[in-house]
């Protein structure tokens, strides 16, 4: 496992709850849900990370419990707070946002000086064309 998350620890080989740091989460989730910021819920609860940090927290569905991790949040709780975060994102205009997706459009046009030699070689024929190239034309 490269990393074990927060709530959890591995002991032997086996995946057991830290109780003082699922405590934590616990009260982090509570308190986002009550209506305080992230990094304020993460003060409230004592747990030091940053907006990010929080957000990957309150986002992780490791917590409802699966196969290797036993649950340490309700479905409920989580669910909650997956609708409180969506909430203010929407009050704060962060939805349908989306990224101007930028293209790698390559240049096809090139400065290149007369060619003067031919080789018999297509490989060593190609290496000389291309050293011949001036720049792109853009």
């Amino acid at each position: 496992m490269a990393h074990t998350p927060f709530g959890y620890q591995i002991v032997s080989g086996k995946v057991f709850v830290n109780e003082q740091e699922a405590e934590q989460l616990k009260t982090l989730f509570k308190a986002y849900i009550s209506g305080l910021s992230m990094p304020n819920a993460g003060k409230k609860a004592n747990i030091h990370r940053t907006h990010s940090g929080i957000t990957r927290l309150l986002t992780d569905e490791r917590y409802l419990g699966n196969e290797v991790f036993p649950a340490l949040i309700s479905k409920e709780v989580f669910e909650q707070a997956q609708q409180e975060r969506y909430k203010r994102a929407k009050k704060l205009g962060r939805l349908n946002r989306k990224k101007k997706e930028e293209r790698f459009q390559p240049s096809y046009e090139f400065l290149i000086n007369e060619i003067e030699r031919e080789y018999d070689n297509p490989i060593k024929q190609s290496e000389y064309v291309y050293s011949l190239i001036q720049s792109e034309v853009t």
